[in-house]
């Protein structure tokens, strides 16, 4: 394990201006503050209480706008307790969060789309794997997210290793679940965008002011390229990612119409339903 901790207050590789105040490895230092500003992470870091809560909140709403209503789709302390005991290892504060809130909720732990074989595992299939406890399945890769350090690992060649300009497991979590709740809403859609959210370096931002009359951002979900959107009242959801090159945005709704209104008003977007 490595010895050096700092604790202070950081911003975070791709997350902009927004701080977080909370203990990190010298490892995990992407760069020194200068001129007063907070020294930099990596993305793919150990998560502050900050991030956490925001999670939390976010997967709280996601469980409304699928469901409808308040209902418990989280795991049990008991539960945790017995995945701990059985593992030999205690779940760090972040995934230990995602479990109770979402654990038991296959709208939020598995994609829709059940071709691409996509999912978090329910605790009684957890494992530790040198160090790193495995909890999603992509297809065949697994994701892992240690337990010291609080990084996602990746495998490769059978071995682990952590590559540090990727999402955070908080990040990860937020955008992930998001899609697997669009894909599971009642109405679903994939449509490709024209303009200047397609090459613009402020896609985000011009995202964010024309979706603003039929969605509201997610104000604590902080990649430069991708966004998160919401109308909870109307149980909508979506998501947008632009490259310089595309831009896509999926749409989750009640209702056919709603996605077809929302096409129609920003730039007569055709979309492609999900089966």
């Amino acid at each position: 394990m490595e010895a050096v901790k700092l604790t202070g207050t950081y911003t975070v590789d791709n997350c902009g201006r927004k701080e977080f105040f909370g203990t990190y490895y010298s490892s995990e230092i992407l760069s020194e503050g200068k001129d007063g500003q907070a020294p930099k992470l990596v993305q793919n870091h150990g998560a502050s209480d900050e991030e956490i809560r925001n999670m939390e909140r976010w997967l709280k709403t996601l469980r409304y706008i699928v469901h409808g209503s308040d209902i418990s789709v989280g795991c049990t302390e008991e539960q945790i307790e017995d995945a701990e005991r059985r593992l030999g290892v205690s779940l760090p504060a972040e995934m230990r969060t995602f479990y109770l809130v979402a654990g038991n909720d296959p709208s939020l732990t598995t994609d829709g789309n059940v071709k691409k074989k996509d999912r978090y595992l329910p605790l009684d299939e957890l494992y530790v794997s040198d160090g790193n406890i495995v909890y999603r399945m992509r297809k065949k890769e697994p994701f892992a997210l240690s337990t010291d350090k609080r990084q996602i690992m990746f495998m490769n060649d059978e071995a682990w290793y952590w590559e540090p300009h990727m999402e955070s497991f908080c990040e990860n979590v937020m955008i992930t679940a998001a899609i697997f709740a669009i894909g599971h809403m009642k109405h679903s859609a994939k449509g490709r965008l024209k303009g200047k959210l397609v090459s613009s370096l402020q896609a985000r931002k011009l995202a964010e002011q024309q979706f603003s009359d039929t969605f509201r951002a997610l104000d604590t979900y902080f990649h430069p390229f991708c966004a998160l959107f919401y109308n909870e009242s109307e149980r909508r959801l979506g998501w947008f990612r632009s490259n310089g090159m595309m831009a896509d945005i999926l749409i989750g709704a009640q209702t056919k119409q709603a996605i077809e209104d929302f096409g129609e008003m920003h730039g007569n977007i055709k979309f492609k339903y999900a089966e």
